[in-house]
């Protein structure tokens, strides 16, 4: 079950901040920047307008019905698990960026046809900004040892079904070079839930990637 959107928003707070913060930073430094594309439409849709005042912020996907009237830009209808058919893709004017935050663990498509679509969204030297959970984290593991899955089983709900794959670092590396992205950032960050000192230390000083949350930026090549 989804959890309501106070609980919500209290555990994705840290992950908006983390993603308003690293849009604006592309933002200062991207020449001509002013159109933005949100797949997925959520709570960091209205934290885009609010932070980019100037630009165009449209959104794809299923339309969320708790943001009407809360949106001044355009919304395209359209499920991404129909990205494995190019003559489905919707038909857009190229954006500067991107965003894809906490979606592709959501899809049952394959990751390298639903990246090809996304491209297609991007002008040539656009930037995907891609959010995803880590299935490698340090909280996963512990779960593991103890013999606790660390994944939910699919719900009913096809508009909310939950994680069908996680993806790792290096999959989603894989991935970028699968869909002709250039990767130019990427960062592992706890920013889920409420922040603790120790398990950030353990995720520091242990081996491996093991901090929750995955943000990659991917730079659609220049023609």
């Amino acid at each position: 079950m989804a959890a309501p959107p106070e609980e919500y928003l209290r555990f994705h707070h840290r992950r908006y901040q983390f993603l308003c913060d690293s849009i604006q930073r592309i933002v200062n430094v991207q020449q001509g920047f002013g159109r933005l594309l949100d797949v997925g439409l959520s709570h960091q849709t209205v934290l885009f307008q609010q932070c980019l005042p100037d630009a165009t912020v449209d959104t794809i996907g299923y339309f969320d019905h708790r943001f009407t009237g809360q949106l001044r830009g355009q919304h395209i209808n359209f499920d991404l698990n129909h990205a494995a058919d190019p003559a489905a893709w919707p038909v857009v004017e190229p954006y500067d960026i991107v965003v894809m935050a906490e979606v592709i663990e959501h899809l049952h498509t394959a990751p390298s046809q639903v990246l090809a679509c996304v491209a297609s969204w991007l002008r040539p030297g656009g930037l995907l900004v891609l959010q995803t959970p880590n299935p490698i984290s340090l909280g996963k593991r512990i779960g593991m040892v103890l013999g606790r899955s660390p994944f939910e089983i699919i719900r009913e709900d096809s508009s909310n079904p939950g994680h069908f794959c996680e993806y790792t670092i290096a999959d989603l590396q894989l991935l970028a070079r699968q869909s002709k992205f250039d990767v130019t950032g990427i960062w592992l960050r706890n920013y889920f839930g409420p922040k603790n000192f120790f398990y950030d230390l353990a995720c520091t000083i242990l081996p491996g990637q093991l901090q929750d949350g995955i943000t990659m930026t991917l730079r659609k090549p220049h023609l």
